[in-house]
């Protein structure tokens, strides 16, 4: 089986190879990565337009024809686009589906996002996992202002402490905390250990693939 990694982030490459190794090491599968950090850029800059549309659609098509049998992209804010690419076999699969389908398991969920963009998509997500699986969990989000400046100018580790920070400092109520975009899940890390679990999208996604993928014989 052949499982492709779309990213938008070139850092977030880096990102997943800890979860890919922990998760896929011993299934049977061919991982490829692609990298095209031009869709974030167009998303942020003119929203999900039919064109931002198109250009992710047509990253996904070229990617499904070199032999993918699953396409995960990586990014929040174009993954509904991403999986409603239509004239191909692949089966493609946001990497943040599988966070979501375990958060509206709870009574209540805390969005937290570094970008804007991506909390309407994420709570998209959440609504339409919440009424296939029948759940009806309360959700909140808030924005961590300042964090998405770290990223941008490629101090990640500012970044995934500006986010734990965030969380230590405020009260969240709620049954779990997702945190919205894949580059935020090295914030765990920095975070003590609370009362309210933490969910990020890279390893539940990574964990999920290990379940549907074979192993080596």
């Amino acid at each position: 089986m052949k499982i492709a990694f779309l990213y938008t982030l070139e850092a977030n490459k880096v990102l997943f190879h800890p979860y890919i190794d922990q998760y896929l090491a011993d299934k049977s599968v061919t991982i490829s990565h692609h990298v095209n950090e031009q869709l974030l850029k167009q998303a942020m800059a003119d929203g999900l337009t039919s064109n931002v549309v198109n250009l992710v659609q047509r990253e996904v098509q070229e990617i499904a024809l070199t032999g993918a049998d699953i396409i995960i992209c990586t990014c929040s804010t174009i993954g509904d686009a991403a999986e409603q690419t239509m004239d191909i076999t692949a089966r493609v699969i946001r990497v943040d589906r599988p966070m979501a389908e375990n958060a509206v398991l709870n009574s209540s969920i805390h969005v937290l996002a570094a970008l804007e963009s991506t909390i309407e998509p994420t709570l998209k997500l959440l609504e339409q996992c919440a009424k296939q699986l029948k759940q009806s969990p309360a959700i909140t989000c808030d924005v961590i202002p300042g964090a998405w400046k770290y990223y941008a100018d490629g101090d990640t580790v500012s970044y995934a402490k500006a986010i734990a920070k965030h969380i230590e400092q405020n009260d969240f109520l709620g049954d779990s905390i997702i945190l919205a975009q894949a580059s935020m899940a090295p914030a765990i890390q920095y975070i003590e250990q609370g009362s309210v679990p933490i969910l990020s999208s890279p390893a539940l996604c990574c964990q999920y693939l290990s379940k549907i993928v074979p192993s080596h014989d």
